[in-house]
């Protein structure tokens, strides 16, 4: 199978972001959990939460937009 190029590029471009900042989230969180943030490793949490929803609505988007473009190409035209 050949790499994504174009719109699916971008799609799964920012599908890798959205799992290394879900990664973040969950070590931040684990160490919530278990007492060892302080108000400032707090504030990174949130802000990370922040980050990785803003970041899944862009993928969520750019997938609609590959599956657009998708269907507007000609039959063999390939990706």
């Amino acid at each position: 199978m050949s790499e994504p190029v174009g719109s699916d590029a971008v799609a799964d471009a920012l599908w890798d972001r959205v799992r290394r900042l879900a990664r973040t989230v969950e070590g931040l969180a684990d160490a919530e959990a278990m007492g060892e943030l302080d108000i400032d490793g707090q504030a990174r949490l949130d802000r990370a939460r922040v980050r990785l929803r803003r970041a899944v609505d862009r993928a969520q988007m750019a997938d609609a937009l590959a599956d657009q473009m998708a269907e507007l190409r000609p039959p063999g035209a390939g990706a």
